[in-house]
């Protein structure tokens, strides 16, 4: 019987041979890894860091979170509109996208605008390795609430909040408070044009609550900004247990606006 099979086998050609060949074995998992688990990259890509800046000085570039990064030698300074070489020291206010070498830790190339940059990471939003502290942040006594003075009896505070806006504020557009309990949602409460400068907003707060706030045009492109054009702190509302609280505040500039 075997040298019938091997007579039969020499009677077809070589091409016929290979068809009767074993199938090409299916690829073993291991053999192929996808992925999402195969090695990462030795290079890791730089990141684009964007915010509001304070200060340039000593090889490190300030911005108004407190945060600070180094300068790597060399590094270059350039207006974001054109491009080119800025031709002065960078103001205190403008705002800048920097690039930073995530080996070294260094930022290479700053680019600076008068308004706000969009693209890239929050520089407070970066891993902390990247950050130059100056000191171990500690909690400020400071800013703990003050303690209630007054208890309403009906356990409610009427508040009146008045602002007045920059007289470059479009006439069209909207005021709105922005707090951090809403989820600082830029557009969280509308107020309502009293006049061509002075908006108002009525509510009823629970007395003894607390919260902070600060006003938008409607996105944080356009919201508030200190005399000096500066990213400023939150206001601070304690509702202390009057049964009227009445404020009157303003809003010197607009981030979008000289």
């Amino acid at each position: 019987m075997l040298v019938s099979i091997i007579a039969a086998i020499a009677c077809i050609g070589f091409g016929d041979a290979r068809a009767l060949a074993l199938p090409t074995p299916i690829p073993q998992a291991s053999q192929t890894p996808p992925p999402d688990v195969s090695a990462p990259s030795p290079t890791p890509l730089p990141l684009l860091v964007n915010g509001q800046v304070i200060d340039i000085e000593r090889g490190f570039i300030v911005f108004t979170t407190g945060d600070a990064l180094r300068l790597a030698p060399g590094a270059q300074l350039l207006d974001d509109t054109s491009g080119k070489p800025l031709a002065s020291t960078p103001l205190p206010g403008m705002f800048a996208a920097a690039t930073l070498d995530a080996t070294s830790g260094l930022v290479t190339t700053v680019r600076f605008s008068h308004k706000p940059i969009e693209r890239g990471t929050a520089v407070a939003q970066i891993p902390r390795q990247y950050v130059v502290q100056a000191s171990t942040p500690v909690p400020n006594p400071e800013l703990a609430p003050p303690p209630a003075k007054y208890h309403s009896l009906s356990g409610e505070t009427l508040v009146r909040i008045v602002v007045e806006v920059p007289p470059n504020t479009p006439f069209t557009d909207d005021v709105f408070m922005t707090t951090d309990t809403g989820g600082w949602n830029p557009q969280a409460v509308k107020m309502q044009r009293q006049d061509a400068l002075h908006f108002f907003i009525e509510l009823r707060l629970r007395t003894g609550s607390e919260f902070h706030y600060l006003f938008t045009r409607g996105s944080w492109n356009s919201a508030e900004r200190d005399r000096n054009g500066l990213e400023r702190a939150p206001r601070d509302l304690v509702i202390e247990g009057s049964d009227l609280l009445s404020i009157d505040t303003t809003v010197y500039r607009w981030a979008d606006l000289p």
